[in-house]
């Protein structure tokens, strides 16, 4: 059997794929988190690139490939977010909340739940099998406008994740070393898909409009889509793997800022920080930023990030996160909210991150929420 040069192609990078995704899931250097998290996304591309490239030598290979779900979009978008939150947020884990981010991956199951519930039904008596013509043609058009969705959603995370990154960057200044190399790597990472998503749209408007469809598939088969994901197995892969597995060098020793603010600026910007938190509530604002406080204050970011860090002694997000955990424990210990769960108290105050709240608690307490609840309530 003679295997066509862009098949073949094809075939290559689903196998390097499937090797880089093993070495990822079990690489013991960098965060585990984000090396699996990586390992499920190339292993995804690899799947995806099987489904087009594997030869269709006989009809159980052609039953397989109809009733296999090989292709799943809607999982890539979370993947990306929580791999970019995983790498710079040590505390990040998949919880209850953020595995709901891939229920939408029952679209990607559509068709081929169509296709089981017709085998099942023939033999059950309950459909004809000459209708497969039918329900075959059903299948097709469902895959074809379940890529809109999916197009959307990749495209919607992947936005949200450079949103995340730059409120972070502008959160966490001066970033340490090893945050800068996770970020420059993760900037390379989105613009990779950000690439891939203008590609992706090119091929998609003619391939869901009926009258352009055929002419498209004839011309250029999905080969303009799985290349390019052959060549992201290969990229991110390879890269991702060794990014995981390269030392980072520690922080240098900072000298101590020689700049002195006045005396008479430190007193109104700590002031002016004390009236935002304590009157304004500006921390009941899970976007809040060091830019934010700095409009309401009529006073620059870096004077207040000074103010922080060399009179107060604290970075920007210890400051603020005090100010939501102390409203925390009111909430807990107040009984109109006895009906509302930890978590979304913590949401209310201001936390933007289930895993955030729960490392801040246990840091500025020494104990877990529950256990706080329950020792308060004993």
């Amino acid at each position: 059997m003679t295997i066509p040069p862009l098949d073949l192609i094809l075939l290559l990078g689903t196998a390097q794929g499937f090797i880089l995704a093993i070495l990822l899931w079990f690489n013991r250097k960098g965060n585990r988190i984000s090396n699996r998290l990586l390992a499920a996304l190339v292993g995804l591309l690899a799947l995806a690139s099987l489904a087009v490239g594997i030869p269709v030598a006989n009809w159980q290979i052609s039953l397989f490939l109809d009733l296999a779900p090989l292709i799943m979009a809607m999982p890539i978008g979370p993947l990306i977010y929580f791999y970019t939150r995983s790498l710079l947020d040590p505390g990040f884990r998949l919880g209850k909340r953020e595995k709901r981010h891939f229920w939408p991956v029952i679209i990607d199951w559509g068709s081929k739940l169509i296709g089981w519930v017709f085998i099942i039904g023939v033999f059950a008596g309950v459909f004809d099998h000459t209708d497969n013509r039918k329900v075959g043609y059903l299948m097709d058009e469902y895959n074809t406008y379940a890529d809109i969705p999916r197009w959307i959603s990749v495209t919607v995370y992947l936005l949200l994740t450079y949103r995340w990154l730059n409120r972070f960057q502008s959160e966490n200044p001066p970033l340490t070393e090893p945050h800068r190399v996770n970020m420059r790597w993760l900037r390379m990472f989105l613009k990779v898909f950000l690439g891939f998503q203008v590609i992706w749209f090119i091929h998609l408007v003619p391939y869901i409009i009926p009258a352009t469809r055929n002419a498209l598939l004839d011309a250029f088969g999905w080969y303009p889509i799985y290349i390019p994901i052959v060549v992201m197995i290969y990229w991110l892969g390879l890269w991702g793997y060794l990014h995981s597995r390269t030392p980072v060098l520690p922080e240098p020793v900072r000298k101590a800022s020689t700049t002195a603010l006045a005396d008479e600026l430190v007193r109104e910007t700590s002031g002016g920080l004390l009236r935002a938190m304590e009157t304004d509530r500006l921390y009941l604002d899970p976007e809040l930023s060091v830019e934010k406080v700095g409009r309401h204050l009529q006073v620059s970011p870096k004077t207040i990030s000074a103010v922080l860090n060399q009179h107060l002694g604290k970075s920007f997000n210890t400051f603020v996160n005090e100010y939501r955990l102390e409203e925390v424990k009111r909430r807990l210990n107040d009984p109109v909210n006895a009906n509302l769960t930890i978590t979304g108290i913590a949401f209310e105050c201001g936390f933007n991150s289930q895993a955030t709240f729960q490392r801040t608690f246990k840091q500025m307490t020494g104990v877990s929420p529950k256990e706080y609840l329950n020792r308060e309530t004993a």
